[in-house]
């Protein structure tokens, strides 16, 4: 009797649970202005097949993003000569330029505006009150790879 109730408090407990939905992530980071923020190292990345814009934006943003609390980094290409190739692949990942504290991989998504890249990402607190953190980006078109990071600071929540 007492693994059958088990049982049916588990399934209850289950079925009460729905999945995530990406699209609210999306929503959200729809409502925040994408920024350049003072702590970034560059804002416009000019590469050799393209320029990058690299934005965050947080509901608690300043200068600096807050550790522990969900932001979003938002990647636009462009490019003022001619029409860009189609990107294949956006690949990046987080780590910290002076202390290391591992790879954070990031996961950047097209988003309907067109030619804007989304990600959303969470940073771990430091023993630091303020830690610089790199981000690596990779971007790939079809017969091309290109990779950057950009610095930024982070604040200790």
């Amino acid at each position: 009797m007492l693994k059958w109730l088990s049982l049916v408090g588990c399934l209850f407990l289950i079925s009460a649970c729905k999945p995530v939905s990406e699209k609210s992530s999306v929503n959200n980071a729809s409502a925040l202005v994408a920024l350049c923020i003072e702590s970034q190292s560059q804002c416009e990345i000019n590469t050799e097949f393209a320029h990058f814009k690299v934005k965050f934006s947080q509901h608690q943003l300043s200068d600096k993003v807050i550790t522990e609390l969900p932001f979003f980094i938002e990647l636009t290409p462009f490019s003022q000569q001619s029409p860009l190739q189609s990107i294949t692949k956006v690949s990046a990942y987080l780590e910290g330029r002076d202390m290391f504290m591992g790879k954070v991989p990031v996961f950047f998504e097209p988003t309907d505006e067109g030619n804007v890249y989304l990600a959303e990402s969470l940073l771990a607190n430091c023993s630091e009150e303020q830690m610089v953190w790199r981000l690596w980006i990779t971007v790939e078109l079809i017969d091309k790879k290109q990779t950057f990071f950009v610095d930024f600071t982070s604040q200790r929540f």
